[in-house]
């Protein structure tokens, strides 16, 4: 546990002092610009045409994955689009991409660049290092998958909003579950963590990034027919046609896909699975009584009202159940 803390404030910077102080006494560390951040549009387009210009007009459109927090089923939507024989799955080896989460930091090092010649600064707008870097990558990436398409995941929305800008030609899949299942199973999976979250944090995080989500959708602000909202509950529930779905958007071919083995598909990061450490990250079988969807209805009247309190609006508009 301390070498864990160790490491998170090896990483801090000077401005995050505020946030991890805010963390550990529970308050909210969250907001909507951490998530859709005002971009002007002759930015956007700006950062659309370094994406083209560098990976090129022939550049297969890579498939990412990103989810409203850390339990809301990445890594089992990545496992299913990885049946697909046309999809190559974390190029590198780079099994989370939280380049978004982190796109703060290399505004922080354009700054820097900037300060170091001061008229870099009159050809250079917000988010252009962030733009180089992400279609740098992504075209040595695609070098590496050949034809095939790259899939890359994260458990994160902050700063969804640049999407559309940094990665114009690429589908996103945004991976929406209940907050109340998603706190249910961060509480069980990251107990240990020093400086994990309150469950206000959780909840006012959860709400920011599902309005974020849904901005996606038709008719949102941020409306891209590249993206689409998967619900977790649908993977669970009704596997095969929800990956009909999935695959259809991410321009797949569905005649190749390898249906028989959804049902069969091993669990990964699970909180039913009593495995710890990396070993939790690993493929496991479905346990028999594996049933993730609606954990939440076994909390106390006063959790689900708290709850209720902090994310009820952002419950409602997602389309979930309302508690009783």
């Amino acid at each position: 546990m301390l070498a864990e803390l160790r490491s998170a404030l090896g990483f801090a910077r000077l401005r995050d002092v505020p946030l991890y102080a805010r963390r550990l006494t529970g308050l909210a560390v969250s907001s909507s610009d951490d998530f859709l951040p005002p971009i002007d549009p002759a930015v956007g387009r700006r950062l659309s045409g370094i994406a083209r210009a560098v990976r090129g007009p022939d550049a297969p459109p890579a498939i990412f994955v990103h989810g409203v927090l850390p339990r809301s089923g990445t890594n089992y939507l990545a496992d299913m689009l990885e049946l697909h024989p046309d999809v190559f799955a974390y190029p590198g080896r780079i099994w989370e991409f939280p380049l978004l989460r982190v796109a703060d930091a290399c505004t922080a090092a354009q700054a820097e660049f900037t300060y170091a010649f001061h008229r870099n600064a009159e050809v250079m707008t917000p988010w252009d290092m962030l733009a180089y870097v992400a279609s740098g990558w992504l075209a040595a990436m695609q070098a590496e998958a050949g034809v095939r398409r790259i899939l890359l995941k994260s458990p994160h929305v902050q700063n969804i909003g640049l999407f559309r800008h940094l990665f114009p030609d690429d589908i996103l899949l945004l991976c929406l579950r209940d907050g109340r299942d998603v706190i249910q199973s961060s509480l069980r999976t990251f107990k240990r963590w020093p400086l994990g979250k309150s469950f206000r944090q959780m909840a006012t995080e959860w709400r920011h990034g599902t309005d974020a989500i849904l901005s996606f959708q038709p008719g949102g602000p941020n409306a891209t027919p590249n993206a689409h909202v998967v619900y977790y509950e649908e993977l669970v529930c009704n596997p095969a046609a929800a990956m009909r779905r999935v695959i259809g958007h991410a321009r797949l071919d569905p005649e190749v896909y390898d249906f028989a083995r959804l049902a069969s598909l091993p669990v990964r990061g699970s909180s039913a699975v009593a495995t710890q450490g990396e070993a939790r990250w690993q493929p496991h079988e479905k346990p028999r009584d594996f049933a993730p969807v609606g954990r939440w209805k076994a909390w106390p009247p006063h959790r689900l009202s708290r709850f209720q309190a902090l994310a009820g609006d952002a419950l409602r508009r997602a389309g979930y159940e309302p508690a009783p």
